[in-house]
């Protein structure tokens, strides 16, 4: 039978999935035009604790931090962890033609995980872990407008808007021995791309009816992917360690609604009232092709004191299709560097026992609008340990930790139409406690 502590924290989890999903919907503020793109802006896929160290995954494993994005490592957890995430991020927009500036800012969750060890922590030879989670991939959320003049009407406004999304559900497992470490991701990607465009004509002798063109769809299917780590002792308490990882191509299904029609506003509520429907066709099922990814990497650690290394991924974004049409998108790449230091694991002094990290990370953006969006940015942290983690703790499956991350860098040039500059702060709560064990009374 079930302990009334395993039926209690799975409650937990329900709840905070529940939340994580309707916060996500709410709370986005953002104005990005470059989302109408794909599938939408790429959201960091990393753990607060590699985005603080540039975002450096492929041979990260460590006993109580969760990196997703390499399941292999799944196999180094010691202690059941509660890990949840969100990301408070400020974009200002800056165009050329004409020249002008926008800021906006949101707040959003990062990710909701638990990573479950399934060996003893005392095990010398096998390794086994799992995790569970849920995260968002892409954001759509941009509302633009534009007037200009035609021929016989005074002035025409174009209103674009856009919202939506795509998330990630999965169950990861990794599994090894001191050297060599599997795994694997299996999982439900979903979500929405809902598009519009408003055409107002701004006469004031001849009437024109509004016009609006609405594009919805929803979509969903399965995903798979993988991971590898290899590590090797240099000398007595530092390792070398290699890491890589792939997902595969993915076919989602998707179903669209097309809706073409004419409106008036209601003077009495100020909202929208259908005049004519010129053209509508709903529940068209089509499919959305989500490409392959993969990346590789290595670091090297001193145990308990310091750490660092580099990654390089590519995406095959040429590959995404939508309905069989091809978008602004293409293959993009991204180096990552970064590392971390502990002062004195051992210390009494507080400060002595933050971990302290820096990174930073370059590529091209996979939206390319006539020319590549070239993005970088400059990324530092720490970790705030709550209870002390160390030997004392690691085996009484206690302890918390507060991770940080702070990213600053910009997307474009100073040649693109519109170049957008970011600062993000990630706040990342790691815990851990006698989850899934069973109460014994004597």
């Amino acid at each position: 039978m079930l302990s009334v502590s395993i039926i209690t924290n799975c409650r937990r989890v329900v709840f905070f999935g529940m939340f994580f999903l309707i916060f996500s919907k709410v709370s986005a503020q953002e104005n990005s035009p470059y989302s109408r793109y794909g599938l939408g802006d790429l959201l960091p896929s990393q753990n607060i604790v590699n985005r603080g160290m540039g975002g450096v995954v492929a041979a990260y494993g460590d006993v109580q931090a969760i990196n997703f994005v390499n399941p292999a490592s799944y196999s180094r957890l010691k202690v059941t962890t509660f890990d949840v995430g969100i990301d408070y991020t400020n974009h200002t927009l800056k165009s050329i033609n004409p020249i002008n500036k926008f800021s906006s800012a949101y707040l959003i969750p990062s990710y909701l995980q638990i990573g479950i060890p399934l060996s003893s922590p005392s095990s010398k030879n096998g390794h086994w872990g799992m995790n569970i989670g849920l995260r968002p991939l892409t954001r759509i959320n941009y509302k633009l407008d534009k007037t200009t003049r035609l021929p016989g009407i005074d002035s025409v406004a174009y209103l674009y808007q856009g919202n939506g999304g795509s998330y990630q559900a999965y169950l990861g497992t990794g599994f090894g021995n001191n050297h060599i470490s599997l795994g694997f991701n299996v999982g439900y990607l979903f979500g929405s791309k809902n598009y519009s465009t408003k055409v107002l004509f701004l006469n004031d002798t001849i009437l024109y009816y509004k016009s609006t063109s609405a594009d919805s769809t929803s979509f969903g299917g399965l995903f798979a992917n993988a991971g590898f780590q290899y590590q090797a002792k240099l000398n007595k308490t530092t390792w070398l360690k290699l890491g890589a990882y792939g997902q595969m191509k993915n076919t989602l299904n998707a179903k669209r609604d097309i809706v073409r029609e004419t409106f008036d506003s209601d003077p009495s509520t100020g909202g929208d009232i259908t005049v004519d429907s010129v053209y509508a066709s709903r529940g068209q099922n089509g499919k959305i092709i989500y490409p392959a990814s993969y990346g590789f990497g290595f670091s090297v650690e001193k145990e308990d004191q310091w750490s660092f290394g580099a990654d390089y991924a590519i995406a095959n974004w040429s590959d995404y299709r939508y309905y069989g049409s091809k978008d602004e998108v293409k293959d993009n790449w991204q180096l990552r560097l970064g590392g971390q230091f502990i002062p004195n694991i051992k210390s009494k002094s507080y400060w002595s026992i933050v971990s302290y990290r820096i990174g930073f990370y370059t590529g091209p953006d996979y939206i390319q609008l006539n020319e590549k969006l070239n993005q970088y940015a400059f990324t530092f942290g720490a970790g705030f340990p709550i209870r002390k983690f160390g030997a004392y703790s690691l085996y009484n499956n206690q302890f918390t930790i507060i991770n940080t991350a702070v990213e600053v860098g910009s997307r474009g040039n100073k040649n693109s139409q519109v170049k957008e500059s970011f600062f993000k702060i990630s706040i990342g709560f790691t815990l851990s406690d006698r989850w899934f064990i069973k109460p014994k009374y004597n």
